[in-house]
């Protein structure tokens, strides 16, 4: 999880934060009940699949890498919307057969969605998706503004007075 970083940028969310915690004790939940087989499945809010992610930057573009193993890339939907990334998808069971003595599954089929917060603004224009062999990168190319960078002089304190006295004079 990202902390309180990326939710101060451009106005503090509130619900950002909830969401995202919320998301992350619902993560924690499944994992903690996963050994309890159908059992624990009965107390977890809902048996889901959240692709995990790798998120990095460089000079000109953000980039993030999603583990999405499974899926047919025409299932895959890809959306940037108010500085976050949306990512959903379903994953389709090829051929339901029944089985004798199953004890449990711990495959995914279905819909799953992930909300991601950018760290920067990131232009419409020029973002691309690639899936292969089972994982989504995606790359968006950073907003002019995001790539603007500053020079900023450092002073020592003593700078600062001497200038303070030499004005009163």
């Amino acid at each position: 999880m990202f902390g309180g970083f990326f939710g101060r940028r451009r106005g503090f969310d509130p619900f950002e934060d909830i969401f995202r915690q919320f998301q992350e004790m619902e993560r924690l939940m499944s994992e903690m009940m996963r050994g309890f087989g159908t059992f624990g499945r009965e107390f977890t809010f809902e048996s889901s699949f959240e692709p995990r992610i790798e998120m990095y930057e460089t000079p000109d573009e953000v980039v993030v890498k999603a583990e999405m193993p499974g899926l047919d890339k025409d299932s895959i939907d890809v959306r940037v919307r108010d500085n976050y990334l949306i990512i959903r998808g379903v994953r389709k069971q090829e051929k339901k057969e029944e089985k004798e003595n199953v004890f449990f599954s711990e495959s995914f089929y279905g819909e799953f969605q992930r909300v991601i917060p950018l760290p920067v603004e990131v232009k419409e224009d020029g973002i691309e998706a690639i899936y292969d062999r089972g994982i989504l990168e995606i790359r968006l190319p950073k907003a002019d503004s995001a790539r603007r960078e500053v020079k900023i002089i450092v002073k020592e304190p003593e700078e600062e007075k001497k200038k303070d006295n030499n004005d009163k004079k």
